[in-house]
């Protein structure tokens, strides 16, 4: 029996808000879509942008936190920043940047009869600079 993660509706403000954010999402998407590999890699390179634990992003990645966020540095999700020190601070927007799906708990990694064999899943997750931190 699977559990639902949400107890409850989404009121409509906050309907609104998702809509939004996924309307700004496509903007992004459409933004680095349109530009060339060369444009794109100048970008992130331009950028110089790692995750708290040191690790440099993806050009993709890289695209989208320069179009959302351009004067970031360092990027890393909550628990990113709590395990290093550091809280973001209420009230806070972060930028959407891909991660790759985990594979489930128990999940072979055969690829099922419908999908493609190279198929991956991608997550959007939300990443904040250090600028928008405290130290604990």
């Amino acid at each position: 029996m699977a559990f639902s993660t949400r107890k409850r509706p989404l009121t409509p403000e906050q309907q609104a808000a998702s809509a939004a954010r996924r309307q700004r999402l496509r903007e992004v998407s459409k933004q680095i879509a349109v530009l060339d590999d060369e444009t794109r890699l100048a970008l992130a390179q331009r950028m110089h942008l790692l995750t708290c634990d040191g690790h440099p992003l993806s050009i993709v990645n890289a695209c989208m936190v320069a179009l959302q966020h351009p004067s970031a540095t360092i990027v890393g999700g909550l628990r990113q920043w709590r395990k290093h020190g550091r809280k973001v601070r209420l009230g806070e927007h972060g930028c959407s940047i891909w991660v790759p799906k985990k594979p489930l708990e128990g999940d072979t990694g055969l690829p099922e009869a419908d999908s493609m064999p190279d198929e991956r899943r991608f997550l959007l997750v939300t990443v904040f600079d250090v600028s928008q931190t405290d130290e604990e």
